[in-house]
C-alpha cells in the first residue's frame, strides 16, 4: 500500500507537493509535512535544485495561508460585535507589538496554521503577515526537504514525531507563560483595588 502511496505521489511531481501545501496552508486537516518529507525523499535532484523548490513550494504555503488570515479579519469583526471591544483591541494591539515573531516561529509547530487567524484577527500589516510568513515556512520547508532527501522512511517518520512533541512542548511553555502572567496581572491588579 505504502509503495503504491509513494508511486502515485512520484508521478505527481512537484505540482503534487504544491497541492499537498496549498492544502495545508489553507487551514485544512492535512499532514503538508509528512508531504514536504516524503517529496524530499522521492526527488532526485541536486541541493540547490531542491532549495529552489522549497522556495517556491514556501511562496504557495504563504499565497494560500491568506485564506485563514483573510477569515479572521471577519472573525474579529463578528467577535467585536458579541465580546467586549476593549479587551480584543487590547489583545491585538498585544500582538501587533509582540506576536509578530510568533507568526514566524510558529510555522514548524502544528499550530502554525492557525496562527494565519490569529493574525487576521489581530490586523497585522499583510506585509508583514507575509514577510514573517515567508521567514517561517523558507526554512522549515528546506529542512523538511533535505530531511526527507537524506533518510529512509523510517527516519522520516522519527523526525516527524519529534517535531510533533517539540510543538506539544512549545505549546505547553507558552501556554504556561500566559497562565503565570494572568496570574500575576490578576494579583497586581487585586492588590491595586485593595489599596484604593
Amino acid at each position: 500500500m505504502l509503495q503504491i502511496a509513494l508511486d502515485f505521489l512520484a508521478k505527481c511531481g512537484m505540482w503534487g507537493l504544491f497541492v499537498a501545501t496549498a492544502i495545508e496552508a489553507s487551514s485544512l486537516p492535512f499532514p503538508g509535512a509528512l508531504f514536504v518529507l516524503i517529496y524530499g525523499y522521492l526527488m532526485d535532484v541536486s541541493p540547490w535544485t531542491l532549495v529552489l523548490i522549497s522556495a517556491i513550494n514556501s511562496f504557495v504555503y504563504v499565497a494560500f495561508s491568506l485564506i485563514p488570515f483573510y477569515l479572521g479579519t471577519r472573525i474579529e469583526k463578528f467577535s467585536k460585535k458579541k465580546f467586549d471591544q476593549k479587551k480584543i483591541e487590547k489583545a491585538q494591539m498585544w500582538f501587533q507589538k509582540y506576536g509578530e515573531w510568533s507568526i514566524t516561529l510558529s510555522r514548524p509547530t502544528g499550530f502554525g496554521n492557525y496562527i494565519s487567524y490569529i493574525s487576521g484577527m489581530s490586523r497585522i500589516s499583510l506585509w508583514r503577515f507575509i514577510v514573517f510568513s515567508y521567514l517561517g515556512v523558507f526554512p522549515w520547508n528546506t529542512v523538511l526537504l533535505f530531511v526527507g532527501r537524506k533518510g529512509n522512511l523510517d527516519t522520516v517518520q522519527h523526525f516527524l514525531n519529534l517535531m510533533q512533541k517539540f510543538g506539544y512542548i512549545l505549546a505547553g511553555v507558552v501556554a504556561l507563560a500566559f497562565g503565570v502572567w494572568y496570574l500575576f496581572k490578576k494579583n497586581k491588579q487585586r492588590t491595586q483595588c485593595e489599596k484604593g
